[in-house]
């Protein structure tokens, strides 16, 4: 019996010291207004306000290091950089991936060949929380990115509304926030700032000889055009002098009857 109970304490440690970086995208004025009303900064006390009419979706990556793989993946993925780069609106640092009792989870430790007949049977159409379990140490990234991208797309036909996820991550990945500084100004040692608009790409430099050579163009072409027009003046103004060399001179001598 006591064996039974240190194990369950340990379990109950655990759970609750799991911990790590939740990344945020939400986009209904509900939670807009906890996070800033309520100054809510957990993913415990955001799993509060969810309800069947605006879920919350997580995807919780619990030992897979996903920033890290991130920066240096190919650019064939597509959801998660736009994800990271232009939805997360908030990041909360040693955040704990403490679940409430209603949640639906669908555990991952591998990536399917097929991913929807997996979804159809898995996911739980009436629930006001889905997670994604990813319980594996390593994915290959394509694969991976493919297949949250299916989910993204299965689960907008099957629910009421999918504006609302949330990213975890064991750990920040320092060289993709570093990697990405040009387009996103998210950082986790500052939860509370936005993502930027993005900037063209091409450093201060490239953009200021563009702009130069830009500029002289335009010169040149005004120069032109003023050259042709002068010309075209001075050409109009040769003709009137030339038809007046035409006119019969009137006599001054010459009788009037």
């Amino acid at each position: 019996m006591i064996i039974q109970c240190l194990l369950a304490a340990v379990a109950f440690f655990l759970q609750v010291s799991a911990a790590g970086t939740s990344f945020l995208a939400v986009n209904s004025q509900r939670y807009k207004d906890a996070l800033n009303k309520d100054k809510i900064d957990s993913w415990t006390e955001l799993s509060a306000f969810s309800d069947i009419e605006e879920p919350l979706v997580c995807f919780r990556f619990s030992k897979f290091d996903l920033l890290s793989a991130l920066a240096e993946v190919p650019s064939e993925v597509r959801f998660l950089p736009t994800f990271f780069e232009e939805l997360v609106t908030q990041v909360w640092e040693e955040d704990s991936f403490t679940d409430v009792a209603h949640i639906s989870t669908v555990e991952v430790s591998k990536i399917p060949e097929l991913s929807l007949p997996s979804l159809y049977s898995q996911v739980d159409r009436k629930s006001d929380i889905i997670v994604f379990e990813f319980s594996d140490a390593s994915y290959d990234l394509e694969r991976l990115d493919e297949y949250l991208e299916t989910v993204y797309l299965f689960l907008e036909e099957e629910l009421v509304n999918i504006d609302n996820i949330v990213i975890q991550v064991p750990s920040v990945g320092e060289p993709y926030v570093k990697n990405t500084a040009k387009t996103s100004d998210i950082d986790v040692s500052d939860p509370d700032r936005k993502p930027a608009p993005s900037s063209p790409t091409g450093n201060g430099d490239e953009l200021s000889t563009l702009w130069t050579e830009g500029l002289i163009s335009c010169l040149i072409v005004t120069a032109i055009l003023l050259a042709i027009l002068s010309v075209a003046i001075s050409w109009i103004t040769s003709l009137e002098i030339s038809y007046g060399a035409f006119e019969k001179p009137v006599n001054p001598l010459k009788k009037t009857n």
